[in-house]
């Protein structure tokens, strides 16, 4: 436990003393996204709106929202059925539980692993602000795995691509997602 509080306040303290690299890296890949939603192929904003896009909603970014936490992986992971915007099912595994704090808060959500499509992790959540200044279904963070510890950089919490063109179909946050809590940091509701 002593040797996990360590590791939590150095990883803290690295972040920190990088803030300025950090602010710069979450904005240009911000930029970046910007630039491909407006002009890209794959672009989920329908075309006839990318003409007036003038970019994505954003709080500004806040390192208190970044956080390094413990997993509890899955011994054997169960598959879920996660339900999406379209009323389908998809499957997805739970690969570990995350323990964390945000704003000193102890909190803890499910990472999970699609089965479907792609090999990365994340996780799928709601918190105070959700319907309010970001998407009510919900919002997604990618989640960087390091043996027992992950990172969640929820500056980098983004919208489920149904938000920007209902043909979509993303998967819901289950009801167990919820933090009770503001995550006033990463993307806000779209708005045309």
């Amino acid at each position: 436990m002593k040797k996990s509080i360590t590791l939590f306040i150095l990883s803290l303290f690295v972040l920190a003393s990088c803030a300025p690299k950090y602010e710069v890296e979450v904005q240009t890949e911000r930029d970046k996204k910007n630039k491909q939603f407006k002009e890209g192929n794959g672009s989920p904003i329908p075309y006839d709106d990318r003409k007036t896009f003038e970019g994505l909603n954003y709080y500004p970014i806040d390192s208190s929202y970044y956080a390094v936490a413990m997993l509890t992986l899955q011994q054997d992971p169960k598959v879920v059925k996660l339900k999406t915007s379209q009323g389908k099912d998809r499957n997805f595994k739970v690969y570990a539980k995350a323990d964390f704090k945000l704003k000193g808060k102890p909190l803890s959500l499910d990472i999970y692993k699609a089965i479907e499509d792609g090999d990365g992790f994340s996780i799928l959540f709601t918190d105070q602000t959700s319907g309010e200044t970001t998407y009510e279904v919900g919002r997604y963070v990618d989640v960087e795995v390091n043996g027992l510890r992950a990172i969640l950089d929820f500056n980098r919490a983004y919208n489920p691509y149904c938000i920007y063109d209902k043909k979509y179909d993303c998967p819901i946050p289950p009801e167990g997602s919820h933090l009770n809590i503001e995550v006033k940091a990463g993307e806000k509701i779209y708005k045309k």
